[in-house]
């Protein structure tokens, strides 16, 4: 059986764009992200949806879901 090289490995690619923005948003409050997140100029459709339901949501609800 013969290994393939990967050309792209997305695994490692999500990882590096989740430390980046991790480092990003580290010691932000809530609303400073909710704050960052509008800020971005975001092209896919689904992730501009998912802002907009983030940016109508109570912050109470969204402490409680990410368990802050």
């Amino acid at each position: 059986m013969s290994r393939t090289e990967k050309k792209f490995d997305a695994v490692a690619m999500m990882r590096s764009i989740r430390d980046a923005i991790s480092a990003q948003i580290q010691g932000m409050t809530l609303e400073e992200e909710l704050a960052w997140l509008a800020a971005q100029d975001l092209q896919d459709p689904l992730l501009k949806r998912l802002r907009d339901r983030a940016q109508q949501a109570d912050p109470a609800d969204v402490r409680f879901a990410s368990g802050r």
